[in-house]
């Protein structure tokens, strides 16, 4: 297994990575700083936007399935330099983002309770989440296109917009969510669903700055609004066959992992908090991940559109394995240096907090394999075309083992709550070993552009 030697290209990498990691810190920031707010009004409140983000995870992460096809198809377009074929598929994305947000978006409004139920079984934890969903569902159509765009920019190089961009909405939307959430500056006190106002506003702001860059600033493809009217049966029959199944593989991953919340959701108010503030540690660490992945999805992308020889394709895909594995081993020290003081952030009840750091631990030993498994199973197969493999290992690593052993150990057999976070986490070792199998089989490059 050769790896690639020249430091140039670990440096593109590091200098693709960047941005991304800039803005996934700031988005998860403000989740962050919500739930601290939301903490210090009381500990319910806390709970029931992290249950009630449950939701906008699973919407979220469709939306970043549709935004990853498009990104792959791209990729691979840039690298042929391919500008008319480009902005189709700007077209054909953007269009698919509305439609999809403005149907779940109604969906969330019309049913959030009956939403909440799956998450928890506290009734009044479920009134206040139905309240701050009734309002954040304002936000989905809007966040749709905005992660499609980000997905469009990523693919042609353009990462230092997501960060920009970001740079100005987020710090937006942790001032109107202190001000709402609190009652500060003249505005009124509306607690849990003031984060939900603030949020909307925010998104608003965030899709109107990215569609002065696309439509007006950028000069690499120079896309027009009159260029949404796009239609190409061919492109669309290819977006689609690229996005389904990592819109599948998103959706069975995304709700595999609100399954674990739901399994936790229903052992105990206690465990819960616990658990919520680990998982909100974790996701803030993913940032420095997240960033890597992208900017592997976008290198490989390129190279296989570029029409390199299979042997450096290989070369890079190792790479990128390493870069996973040494990267998701860095954060999981980072997870047990700073998991500890991180939770002294929370006003929880002492249990809570005992919750909290052993399940970080727990997060901190799986970090290497996922690691692995983002740059691996996420970046380059996904890259290369291969799509499916995902969505077949969640749907046996996942619904056909670890959910179903959860949920027997903590409904059935009374298992110890760490040993039922460690099993839902369980199939990311999985999907890592999967992914290096795959990935030297040579099977799963494909080059769309032909």
């Amino acid at each position: 297994m050769e790896i690639v030697l020249s430091k140039q290209f670990y440096w593109n990498i590091l200098v693709l990575s960047f941005p991304v990691i800039l803005q996934q810190l700031l988005r998860v920031s403000v989740d962050t700083l919500d739930s601290i707010m939301l903490g210090h009004i009381d500990q319910l409140q806390m709970s029931a936007v992290s249950q009630a983000q449950q939701i906008f995870f699973i919407f979220y992460t469709v939306c970043c399935g549709i935004g990853a096809g498009g990104c792959v198809l791209v990729a691979q377009y840039w690298g042929k330099r391919d500008q008319d074929t480009i902005k189709t598929l700007g077209a054909i994305g953007i269009k698919s983002a509305v439609v999809f947000g403005v149907i779940f978006a109604v969906i969330v409004m019309i049913w959030p309770d009956k939403l909440l139920r799956i998450y928890s079984s506290d009734p009044e934890l479920i009134r206040i989440g139905a309240s701050y969903l009734r309002i954040a569902a304002l936000m989905y159509p809007v966040c749709a296109v905005s992660t499609v765009m980000f997905a469009w920019c990523r693919g042609i190089e353009e990462m230092s917009v997501s960060f920009t961009t970001n740079a100005i909405s987020y710090p937006i939307n942790v001032v109107l969510d202190y001000c709402l959430i609190f009652g500060k500056f003249g505005m009124p006190e509306l607690g849990i669903q003031g984060a939900a106002l603030g949020a909307v506003i925010a998104r608003v702001v965030e899709l109107l700055i990215l569609s002065r860059f696309v439509f007006k600033k950028d000069k690499k493809i120079s896309m027009k609004l009159s260029d949404l009217k796009r239609k190409d049966k061919q492109l669309t029959k290819d977006f689609w066959m690229v996005s389904a199944p990592i819109i599948g593989h998103e959706l069975i991953w995304s709700t595999g992992t609100t399954a674990g919340s739901s399994i936790t959701g229903q052992m105990g108010t206690t465990i819960v908090s616990g658990y919520n503030v680990a998982n909100v540690f974790y996701q803030l660490v993913s940032s420095l991940m997240n960033g890597v992945l992208h900017a592997c999805s976008v290198v490989m992308g390129k190279t296989i559109g570029a029409g390199s020889d299979k042997e450096r394709i290989q070369k890079e895909a190792y790479s990128m394995i390493m870069i996973g594995l040494v990267g998701g081993s860095l954060v999981g020290i980072v997870t047990l240096l700073f998991g500890s003081p991180f939770v002294s952030l929370y006003a929880l009840s002492p249990e809570a907090a005992v919750y909290a750091r052993s399940f970080m631990l727990i997060f901190a030993a799986i970090w290497p394999f996922s690691g692995v498994e983002m740059t691996g199973m996420v970046a380059v197969l996904r890259a290369g075309g291969d799509g499916k493999m995902g969505l077949i290992c969640d749907i046996f690593s996942m619904w056909l083992l670890t959910i179903p052993a959860a949920a027997i150990c903590a409904f059935w057999l009374g298992a110890s709550p760490y040993l039922v976070v460690a099993i839902i986490k369980l199939n990311i070792a999985i999907e890592a070993i999967v992914s290096v199998l795959r990935i030297y089989s040579e099977k799963w490059i494909r080059n769309l552009t032909h």
